[in-house]
């Protein structure tokens, strides 16, 4: 990892901190300070008391209004029983311009099986939507993901190379998937209440012994196999388990598309590449991490490591 970097991480993620504690101090929410959690779309930080997470927005350009637009379709779906924390407060910003929203602390869950969080995600998809909320759509989803990073990505080191593979890579994909989507007829475009990144480390356990999600920056309406993807890109690519596909099938409750799915776990799995090289110089291993998968981009018997 270059040392420059990750001093320059290390120091902005100081200031962040005390730039956190000073807003959650004023907003009552708590007094403590505040320590890292993980640095990924966001930085993400946890109070020692441990009784609130900050996620400070630093890839994501988007208006304050735009911040606070989604938080409010999230309060919403809480109340009509989603499983989805609520923030504590209307997002805000730091003395820096920078957007941070607050949420409550509750326990990661470890080891989730995929049978438990695939019912998860069916419980959301059964909860009606606003009618306000952003509608998937393969090219903006796909492709805005990629402009935003691309920038922190350049400015990061990533080679140039790997950089020209993934977004050929990327292009390919959401044309082939934009290609099928805009064939099929109305009916067959199921739209549901989707969290739109529903990996199992998405999932928390709250005080009472239920599962909810978190990190909630995708939530829009749009095809089941848009959180089924992340299933499908845990479980077969990560963890390489046995019938994931099958088990999907047996345990989601509904119907599934199986070309759609594969359609979007393709684009997926290029996206999580484009997640890690955000990591690049920051996240120690991270590059290797990268180089490797895309070596072996071919083959999945090479499992992806965790980050």
């Amino acid at each position: 990892m270059d040392g420059q970097a990750a001093t320059d991480a290390e120091l902005d993620v100081e200031l962040t901190a005390e730039l956190v504690r000073d807003t959650a101090r004023g907003l009552g929410l708590t007094t403590a300070e505040f320590r890292l959690l993980r640095v990924g779309n966001h930085i993400v930080l946890a109070s020692l008391d441990d009784r609130v997470v900050a996620r400070v927005a630093y890839i994501f350009l988007r208006p304050l209004e735009t911040h606070a637009a989604l938080l409010s379709h999230v309060v919403q779906m809480a109340a009509a029983g989603a499983p989805m924390v609520a923030p504590l407060c209307d997002p805000c910003r730091l003395s820096d311009g920078r957007i941070v929203t607050f949420w409550p602390m509750h326990s990661p869950v470890d080891e989730l099986p995929l049978e438990t969080l695939v019912t998860l995600i069916s419980q959301c998809h059964r909860t009606e939507p606003s009618g306000s909320l952003v509608a998937w759509d393969p090219s903006v989803s796909f492709l805005t993901r990629w402009t935003d990073r691309l920038p922190l990505m350049t400015a990061r080191g990533v080679p140039a190379d790997v950089r020209g593979f993934l977004g050929d890579e990327l292009h390919r994909r959401v044309e082939a998937l934009s290609e099928y989507w805009a064939s099929l007829s109305g009916e067959e475009r199921r739209r549901v209440l989707i969290h739109g990144d529903a990996f199992p480390t998405n999932a928390v356990r709250r005080d009472d012994g239920t599962l909810a999600l978190v990190d909630l920056d995708y939530l829009g309406v749009g095809p089941p196999e848009v959180d089924l993807s992340a299933v499908l890109l845990q479980y077969e690519r990560h963890d390489l388990e046995p019938d994931v596909r099958e088990r999907i099938h047996d345990t989601y409750d509904g119907s599934v598309n199986d070309r759609l799915l594969a359609r979007v776990y393709a684009a997926d799995e290029v996206i999580e590449l484009v997640w890690l090289a955000c990591l690049w110089g920051v996240v120690p291993d991270a590059d290797t991490e990268l180089l490797r998968r895309v070596e072996h981009w071919d083959d999945p018997s090479v499992p992806w490591l965790l980050f």
